[in-house]
């Protein structure tokens, strides 16, 4: 039975407000918004991570969750962007007596199938005009890639009406998972295998998605429209969305790469090994201090595991975020017991019965170790296009506005160089979330949409319970301006070109991010000269 909750007065929030009000025992909270003169309510946390949407904010209609910029639209709480998967569930409203009443139901909706889906998603079973397209529609749609940019694509797909047969490639041996958790919250204890999966298998059967796991392309034909895969058939396809993603660097040339005890990190499988191998290891050396390494180094780090990180530059994350940040990175691992070899070369991996026992840098200085784990970035997964495409120097796949790289094909995720809205540049961005809208809008334009990719760069890491984001992209900036304190961790970083802000990452300032998100988006980012003392964030973003 529906529960009628006797919420708040009707006076309770100001125009804007989000609050969260607890319900009767123990019961999932409700939050409850003012926009536009009038009040709304929805389920309190973000159905990603659970973040509490209080902490968010409504920028141009659109509710956006403070830790990794999921959008919901404030009039029905329908997805707009990732990286959430499903809608926000609402729940129905009235004022009466001076009092706001929500009336919350037994099972409160929240997914792609449910009533604030789009008209064409199916709703536990087929609608009847799905059902009538089923014997119309006799196209085949393939996604190469069962990453973020190729699961997106197929949910949308779907529920964007698309009735024929749509088939997902996948060289893993698991259906579609968060690849985010495998270096923070799944190397660390924190996640399990069952925590992993995007979505469940009864998902997949219920959208008629088919999933060909294990399954490796090794050819495209262009000409035939057909993928050449191992070990099975070819596959013919009406449209085709490339999104197979990246492959981690192993340093081949690298004596001693070849041990056993020497791993990489990209697939569960491979995090799978780490763990197994990190359970006796007592010496533990990552080789790179790319976000995977240092994501890595803070969950493996424990009292009774020694870790090192060895690496090229003299902090971390150097070229992307710069040296105050970076140090700050450093200094947060080492407070936890992380060692460091900075401005370091390896020279080579030594071993015994074949198990590597050490890294030994051209110094000469040998550091033990049980496990060695590389994060020494990576390259594009297109070994299998290089004879249908003349691809980029990085291995990379051009693509136009529309992420189309040739007729009835398109490309997303790591592999694409698309044009960056903001500068109209070829780029390729290593993202989780850009890669999901990147499917998204793939989708769209396999469906004959004509959707442009125009959205603004977003990520995230997490390190020791610690957040940074980021947003925009700045492969060479001039100066970086400073608010706040980066050793204390509460402070905006502006990226500039020029006078112009290209990109900001913060940490503890997550409204700030999500105007500077905004501005950046709408190309209404204030000059640089403008910005040089810190601002109203919200007053700017909504002056606009």
């Amino acid at each position: 039975m529906p529960t009628d909750l006797n919420l708040a007065p009707v006076d309770a929030l100001q125009e804007g407000e989000l609050r969260t009000f607890p319900t009767p025992n123990d019961g999932s909270p409700v939050l409850l918004v003012r926009h536009e003169g009038q009040y709304l309510a929805f389920a309190a946390h973000c159905p990603h991570y659970g973040a509490p949407l209080e902490k968010g904010k409504i920028v141009d209609g659109r509710l956006i969750c403070p830790w990794h910029h999921a959008c919901f639209r404030v009039a029905d709480g329908h997805l707009c962007e990732p990286p959430a998967l499903d809608n926000l569930p609402t729940f129905e409203l009235r004022e009466e007596n001076g009092r706001i009443w929500v009336t919350i139901p037994d099972n409160p909706l929240a997914s792609i199938d449910d009533a604030n889906a789009t008209p064409t998603a199916e709703v536990g079973g087929a609608l009847p005009e799905e059902a009538e397209a089923r014997h119309v529609d006799e196209r085949t749609f393939v996604i190469v890639g069962g990453g973020a940019a190729g699961q997106y694509a197929a949910q949308t797909l779907r529920t964007e009406g698309f009735a024929g047969r749509l088939i997902v490639v996948t060289a893993d041996e698991f259906e579609p998972y968060d690849r985010t958790k495998l270096s923070k919250a799944y190397l660390a204890g924190k996640a399990k295998p069952e925590n992993l999966p995007l979505r469940q298998p009864a998902f997949y059967e219920r959208h008629r998605i088919e999933l060909l796991t294990n399954t490796s392309v090794i050819g495209l034909d262009r000409k035939k429209q057909e993928l050449q895969l191992a070990g099975r058939p070819n596959l013919a396809f009406d449209k085709l969305l490339l999104a197979p993603g990246s492959t981690p660097n192993s340093l081949p040339t690298l004596p001693g790469h070849e041990l056993s005890g020497v791993l990489i990190l990209r697939a569960q499988t491979d995090a799978n090994k780490i763990l197994r191998m990190a359970g006796s290891a007592r010496q533990v050396v990552i080789i790179g201090a790319s976000f995977i390494g240092m994501e890595v180094a803070s969950s493996l780090i424990n009292a009774e595991r020694h870790v090192t990180v060895v690496a090229h530059e003299k902090e971390p994350f150097l070229k992307v975020l710069g040296p105050e940040i970076g140090a700050m990175f450093r200094q947060l691992h080492q407070e936890k017991g992380v060692a460091f070899a900075a401005e370091a070369e390896v020279a080579e991996l030594v071993g015994e019965k074949n198990h590597v026992t050490g890294v030994r840098l051209k110094t000469g200085q040998l550091f033990p170790a049980d496990l060695v784990v590389l994060g020494v970035g990576v390259r594009p997964a297109t070994y299998f296009l290089q004879l249908a495409f003349e691809l980029e120097k990085d291995g990379g796949l051009r693509v136009d506005e529309y992420l189309q790289a040739a007729p009835n094909i398109y490309a997303a995720g790591d592999i694409a160089h698309f044009p960056l809205a903001a500068t109209g540049k070829s780029t390729r961005i290593e993202h989780w979330r850009l890669a999901q809208q990147h499917g998204r809008v793939a989708a769209l334009n396999m469906l004959g949409r004509q959707e442009l990719y125009n959205t603004t760069p977003f990520f995230w890491t997490q390190q020791y319970g610690k957040s940074l984001r980021y947003a925009g992209h700045a492969e060479h900036y001039d100066t970086i301006m400073y608010h706040g304190d980066v050793s204390k961790q509460d402070f905006l970083a502006l990226y500039t070109q020029g006078d112009r802000v290209v990109a900001a990452a913060g940490m503890n300032r997550d409204a700030d991010m999500i105007f500077i998100e905004a501005l950046f988006a709408k190309k209404q980012m204030p000059a640089a000269a403008a910005l040089k003392e810190p601002v109203d964030w919200q007053q700017l973003a909504r002056a606009k």
